[in-house]
């Protein structure tokens, strides 16, 4: 398959960097000091699942080196996504199957608004990784997954074919009968996650030890699950006390991905996920006390440092 990954960050850099060791055919976008270190040392992922180094990735410099391509997965920071779409244009065929592994529940309607509705997959990544340097990609635990799926739950050839080149690359993949189900578990997980260990500035570990921050975090995913449901989410009977018992199964030292942001200073993607979850709840008529205190006290700092 022809595959391009935009955005070559945790998520990005670790399933491409599997794919492409696999020969699959995959074009990198990077840009800065990453993209760099890539050119020059090639792409590393350090993973107890085993490390990969491709030693002179593809990078995309123009849809005219790049080419028409098979599936786009767009892993860039949800502020990046409009800009990102200038670039995904000229590398859509007519079946090019672009899949959002961002965080947040808003994606694919901004895809299909923007680039057709025959063009949105979703997709679904479950992992903790991040860049530790430039060109070097670090996965924490043994958690790597991918879920993806059409949005109309249809059957077709691009996602079978990416399913056999995920299998083939020893990454852990299935594809969804439904998949703004998943979307959304996901994001009734990680939106909670985000915004209760950046509240506390603490890690899975210490959060669930302490019961009040135990208990902001399921109050949390009560909140957001029920906007998903107001929405017309089918989410599962249960899916809260499963998602709530998650928690304890965590490495202890694992944090989100916005907390990581937080601690290093940077943007955070709080208007996409606690935000998203005050937003799309006073849409549906939806109280969410808890998400807003969250909102509130994380909205001082989600410019980063540099505000």
């Amino acid at each position: 398959m022809k595959i391009c990954i935009v955005g070559t960050g945790g998520v990005g850099g670790y399933f491409g960097a599997r794919l492409a060791a696999d020969n699959n055919d995959v074009v990198f976008v990077a840009r800065g000091a990453h993209r760099a270190a890539m050119e020059r040392d090639g792409l590393k992922v350090l993973s107890d699942l085993g490390d990969v180094t491709i030693p002179a990735p593809k990078l995309h410099d123009g849809p005219e080196t790049t080419g028409l391509c098979d599936v786009i997965l767009l892993c860039v920071k949800l502020w990046d996504s409009v800009e990102a779409l200038s670039l995904i244009r000229p590398l859509l065929s007519h079946d090019t199957a672009v899949i959002s592994l961002q965080n947040g529940v808003e994606a694919e309607g901004l895809l299909a608004a923007k680039l057709g509705v025959k063009h949105v997959m979703g997709g679904v990544s479950r992992i903790s990784a991040s860049i530790e340097s430039p060109g070097v990609i670090r996965h924490l635990g043994n958690l790597a997954q991918l879920t993806f799926g059409e949005m109309n739950g249809a059957s077709s050839w691009r996602q079978e074919m990416l399913l056999s080149a995920c299998i083939g690359a020893g990454i852990e993949a299935e594809i969804a009968p439904d998949i703004n189900v998943e979307i959304w578990r996901k994001f009734v997980f990680l939106a909670p996650l985000a915004g209760a260990t950046c509240f506390y500035r603490r890690r899975a570990g210490a959060l669930r030890e302490d019961t009040v921050s135990a208990r902001l975090f399921a109050d949390l995913v009560h909140e957001a699950a029920a906007v998903g449901r107001a929405q017309g989410i089918g989410l599962p009977e249960g899916t809260e006390e499963e998602i709530i018992a998650n928690l304890s199964r965590l490495p202890a030292e694992m944090p989100a991905s916005m907390l990581l942001d937080l601690e290093a200073g940077r943007r955070l993607e709080l208007d996409w996920l606690t935000g998203a979850v005050v937003r799309l709840g006073a849409e549906a008529g939806v109280a969410t006390p808890e998400s807003q205190k969250v909102y509130n006290a994380l909205a001082p700092v989600k410019e980063g440092r540099a505000a």
